[in-house]
């Protein structure tokens, strides 16, 4: 009878174990980015050397999101000067750069997403996921997407009459061609507030499927700034609106939207990304993390932990603390019964600058709740509350400077609901 109790509490410890570890597998950080370009469209370097930039940098994970098309086409050439050839043998080998001449001119062969992939991908630490940029002029607006994890290129289904529909069409057209391929897809509106506040809010709370919104700090011209909401505003009111209507938040994504790899300024690699608590690291495992709002968005902050407690609604931010730096935490939230009123302007054409017209919200959308000193904090959400989100400063700028970007290291939290 004693050897059958032992059998039966080992047969437990060993049960117990077992769950504990994958637990701790399923509590792994992956650092990402999911906006960037190379010569396959507007970016100044090879396709290779745009991976290499984050995988060299502490990534684990990138799409390189190239406008309007998927990386496919294995007869892609670009003219390239001898420096730039030779500088890709020495990193990538002699055999990987194929080059042509035509004309007096030398062209050299872009490698297709499928050979990037073999070539950079290195399993549990580096993985590069299909994907490009979606363009596209909707009733005198521009709309920017991407659209992650497909398998080829999709185009733009038919003309809309508003922002809105046309969002949500492309939305849908894009996550069917990765659902029939077996694929978790991902799609976000991209840089909403760029170039003339395209995107107002008042579009997202109407196009309430739409799960992410990119926040990579374009913001378009300083006299629109001065009258539209910043981005933590223009966050706030989305959701704010969304979930008084019943429908779910929208998550926000830090990105790079990297052009330029030859210089820190404007549209450089590493002034935002993502951190995902994956699994493991493969594309679908990252995007169901994402879409149940499992990840952070960052600027120079690291975050050791981030809970949510269904049970007792409390929110619990810790920060991973890099030395000799302060850290500031603030719960921010919409309550229930909020002021809905709202004032309109309108901004006229002047020159360039296209006319638009917007909202002011009340002060009570995205309201300053709590403020901590340290690095963890925690909020029990009230009855009063429609949602919380936590926003961690540090007392130092970011390594990478962009206009538009947060003056101080800034890392965001998915909002969170009773």
């Amino acid at each position: 009878m004693k050897q059958k109790i032992l059998k039966a509490f080992f047969a437990i410890v060993i049960v117990a174990l077992v769950v504990f570890v994958s637990e701790l597998q399923a509590a792994q950080w992956y650092k990402g980015n999911l906006h960037c370009h190379s010569f396959w469209s507007d970016g100044n370097v090879l396709p290779e050397e745009a991976i290499g930039w984050y995988k060299e940098h502490g990534y684990q994970f990138m799409s390189l999101t190239d406008h309007n098309v998927l990386q496919l086409d294995s007869n892609k050439w670009k003219e390239a000067g001898p420096q730039l050839i030779e500088e890709s043998r020495k990193k990538f080998g002699h055999d990987w750069v194929e080059t042509k001449e035509e004309n007096d001119k030398t062209f050299i062969r872009l490698k297709t997403v499928a050979e990037l992939a073999q070539k950079m991908n290195e399993s549990g630490k580096f993985l590069v996921i299909p994907g490009h940029e979606q363009n596209v002029g909707v009733a005198g607006f521009s709309l920017h997407a991407n659209a992650i994890n497909i398998t080829e290129s999709i185009p733009f289904p038919k003309d809309f009459p508003s922002v809105a529909a046309a969002a949500s069409a492309w939305r849908k057209a894009s996550l069917e061609n990765s659902t029939k391929n077996g694929l978790e897809g991902f799609w976000m509106i991209n840089h909403p507030r760029w170039p003339y506040y395209d995107n107002a809010p008042e579009e997202l709370i109407e196009a309430s499927d739409i799960e992410f919104w990119e926040n990579n700090m374009m913001a378009g011209p300083a006299k629109l700034q001065a009258q539209m909401p910043d981005n933590e505003k223009y966050w706030d009111i989305i959701n704010a609106f969304r979930l008084l209507a019943g429908n779910k938040p929208i998550y926000s994504v830090a990105t790079d939207d990297t052009h330029n790899y030859l210089s820190t300024q404007g549209a450089s690699p590493g002034h935002g990304w993502v951190v995902v608590r994956s699994e493991k690291l493969d594309a679908n495992s990252l995007f169901q993390a994402m879409k149940k709002g499992d990840f952070y968005s960052s600027c120079g902050i690291v975050l050791k932990d981030i809970r949510f407690d269904s049970a007792t609604k409390t929110l619990t931010v810790e920060v991973d603390p890099a030395e000799n730096t302060k850290y500031t935490i603030r719960i921010v939230r919409t309550k229930k019964g909020f002021d809905t009123n709202k004032e309109p302007f309108e901004i006229p054409q002047e020159e360039k600058l296209a006319a638009r017209k917007g909202f002011t919200y009340s002060e009570q959308v995205g309201a300053t709740l709590l403020t901590a000193e340290g690095t963890t904090a925690s909020y029990q959400m009230t009855a009063e509350d429609l949602y919380v989100r936590a926003i961690i400063t540090s007392d130092k700028a970011p390594q990478y400077k962009g206009a538009n970007k947060p003056e101080l290291e800034t890392a965001w939290t998915q909002p969170y609901t009773p």
